[in-house]
């Protein structure tokens, strides 16, 4: 919905991470089916996360994305996290299907949703018609280096300085624990 403020888009995000993160919690205390609670709540993430990062990531950077396809790659990856994550739930035996039976960890399982999810997203924008300019000015880039040639850092909100930060951040911790 166009007109949800961009508070109300915060708190839906983190409601969200609140009810993964207690679903997570739920089932981690099912028979040690996880081995801890990290373990629960990246598993259940992992079969999650693949649609959205999809629509988030196609939306910002192909200019050519419909909502429709955006729809639709929501509710079959989710539909197919929820699938994953049942074969991987041993309701009935003791092992894990996709995870044990056919060797795949859940971050690979991840990795293959999101790009079942990818196809999705492009093969449903590409036989919807496409979205104006008008529709998507603002909302995607024009160039995925439009970011870094933005000119100088003028605010403490700058992106640029958020994901430097960030970098170097996850340079020194790779540092200190390798």
């Amino acid at each position: 919905k166009p007109t949800i403020s961009d508070e109300k888009r915060v708190q839906i995000g983190r409601i969200s991470a609140v009810v993964v993160m207690l679903m997570a919690m739920a089932w981690s205390t099912q028979g040690g089916r996880y081995s801890s609670i990290f373990e629960a709540i990246n598993a259940i993430a992992s079969h999650l996360a693949p649609p959205i990062t999809t629509v988030f990531l196609w939306g910002v950077f192909w200019r050519r994305g419909t909502k429709q396809a955006a729809l639709v790659t929501l509710v079959i990856g989710f539909c197919g996290g929820i699938l994953a994550f049942l074969f991987d739930l041993p309701v009935i035996g003791h092992e894990k299907i996709l995870t044990h039976k056919l060797g795949i960890p859940f971050m690979m399982q991840a990795w293959w949703m999101f790009c079942i999810c990818s196809l999705i997203f492009v093969v449903v924008s590409l036989a919807t018609p496409k979205p104006s300019s008008e529709q998507v000015e603002g909302l995607t880039w024009k160039n995925p280096l439009q970011v870094i040639a933005g000119g100088r850092i003028k605010s403490k909100a700058d992106p640029r300085l958020w994901a430097g930060l960030l970098l170097l951040t996850m340079v020194v911790l790779y540092y200190i624990f390798h």
